[in-house]
């Protein structure tokens, strides 16, 4: 009898350890998922071309102007930088955003013809291509342009201001999808629904961009010898400086497969903190500059918050309040930079164990950076194949061999499957385990309550008042 309570005792307690300690389990989706449910990626190309020679000669550059170029530029000495040593005058901070969109090139003049297959139909967009679908944003590597599907970029309204400075199309419209929500459930779907989505997979129904790049434009003190393009694809829900980066060379036409990956999590975990299940719901933690919070998003708010509380600046492609808050220039701002950026690393790091532990903060006081409780991830593969080149005549947009290439995204396959998150024990299934350990090791059951409360409740309450009544 020891023994049998003994072990039933043990099996209780272990097993009331793993319902607290791992109250969740990660399970591959029983379902196939389509690909209409989840936003298209967002694309961001960047020029391999930072600064035109017929805007400026990079050599020729001096003072304020130098260190404008040595922002973009990523063959140019990292000392030019340090070369200005002053804080940057409110006019200069303007002066620097126009300096370098007008060294950069257009949109126009990188992106010739585009096709989007919206859905229900196909548009091939010529002249508005730029106006509806390619909309700028700064990057790592410059003046870049972004198909995303989002109002500002799916940043807060807080960076309106800024964005207003570079982007005369941006928006503020409403947004009907979120990371938690998806879509909304209606069918057939609303026709331009943001973010961008597409009903199939394959090439025809994808994005497909021609790209040209003149580069009689190229300066090799500024790009050194590459010339191509960066294409960063990755969710819309994330700023653009965490993702998939590809080399898009010239001369080739390049093909990316998409397969979307996604995360979910189940409305009965919210009853737990996000300490226990390790991830966050989108109103439980509200960022500074994102829209949506995913742990890449708070990582760069985190970031930007401290770097200008500690060293009262920014640097020139992060997302700010006004066009005139002070861009990073000294050599002192530059370091402050550095070392903000090693301590929030540790922060987190440390965060991360400190809210491991089993005496864990409450929500409220986490600084983890935990990923979204849902979420969607794309990976790609990617293919080359040559284009067809003319060494005697112009093509019809009048460029020469070297200056074009072309890129298409579309997506693998018209369903995947994700991953779930859920509850490991509910409340029925916890009881019935409790329940069939004591009915196995003790012979226990819902009958033997009844008899414990008949016999040492009930029983004993009756003879008393049996022996009272006899009594009188």
């Amino acid at each position: 009898m020891v023994l049998s309570l003994s072990i039933c005792a043990i099996n209780i307690i272990q097993l009331v350890c793993k319902w607290t300690s791992t109250p969740f389990v990660n399970v591959i989706d029983s379902l196939p998922t389509p690909i209409w449910a989840v936003p298209f990626p967002s694309v961001v190309l960047c020029p391999h071309l930072h600064m035109k020679s017929s805007y400026a000669n990079v050599t020729n550059l001096k003072n304020v102007e130098r260190f404008f170029a040595s922002l973009v530029c990523p063959q140019m000495n990292p000392e030019s930088k340090f070369e200005l040593n002053r804080p940057l005058t409110v006019a200069e901070n303007i002066k620097l955003q126009d300096f370098i969109i007008k060294a950069s090139p257009t949109c126009t003049e990188i992106v010739k013809v585009c096709h989007w297959r919206s859905e229900y139909e196909m548009e091939t967009l010529k002249i508005d291509c730029c106006e509806k679908l390619l909309k700028p944003i700064f990057t790592d590597y410059g003046l870049c342009y972004t198909f995303k599907g989002l109002p500002l970029n799916g940043m807060t309204n807080r960076t309106l201001e800024w964005q207003h400075s570079f982007s005369k199309f941006i928006t503020t419209s409403p947004l009907e999808w979120d990371l938690d929500g998806g879509y909304p459930k209606v069918f057939p779907p609303k026709p331009g629904m943001l973010p961008y989505r597409v009903m199939a997979s394959g090439e025809v129904n994808g994005l497909d961009i021609e790209l040209y790049l003149n580069t009689s434009d190229h300066q090799f003190e500024c790009d050194g010898n590459n010339i191509g393009f960066n294409v960063l694809i990755g969710s819309p829900a994330e700023h653009v400086y965490k993702s998939t980066i590809l080399r898009l060379p010239m001369d080739r036409m390049t093909t990316v497969e998409v397969s979307a990956i996604t995360y979910k999590t189940d409305s009965s975990l919210r009853a737990l903190s996000p300490e226990q299940r390790q991830c966050f719901f989108q109103n439980e933690r509200e960022l500074k500059y994102y829209k949506f919070y995913t742990d890449t998003n708070c990582k760069l708010d985190l970031r930007i918050r401290k770097t200008i509380k500690q060293c009262n600046c920014v640097l020139f492609h992060w997302p700010r309040k006004h066009i005139s808050d002070r861009i990073c220039s000294t050599r002192e701002d530059y370091k402050c930079v550095s070392d903000v950026k090693a301590k929030v690393g540790e922060q987190l790091i440390f965060a991360y164990y400190a809210d491991s532990e089993e005496q864990r903060n409450t929500h409220e006081t986490a600084t983890s950076c935990y990923p979204a409780c849902n979420d969607v991830l794309y990976s790609t593969q990617v293919y080359y194949s040559d284009l067809i080149k003319d060494t005697h005549h112009k093509n019809h947009w009048g460029i020469f061999k070297g200056e074009r290439t072309s890129i298409n995204i579309h997506f693998y396959t018209d369903m995947f499957l994700g991953q779930h998150r859920h509850a490991q024990y509910d409340d029925f299934y916890f009881a019935g385990a409790i329940g069939g350990l004591l009915s196995l090791f003790l012979g226990f059951s819902i009958i033997s309550v009844a008899e414990i409360i008949y016999f040492v409740i009930l029983k004993p309450i009756h003879n008393t008042l049996k022996d009272v009544y006899n009594q009188n």
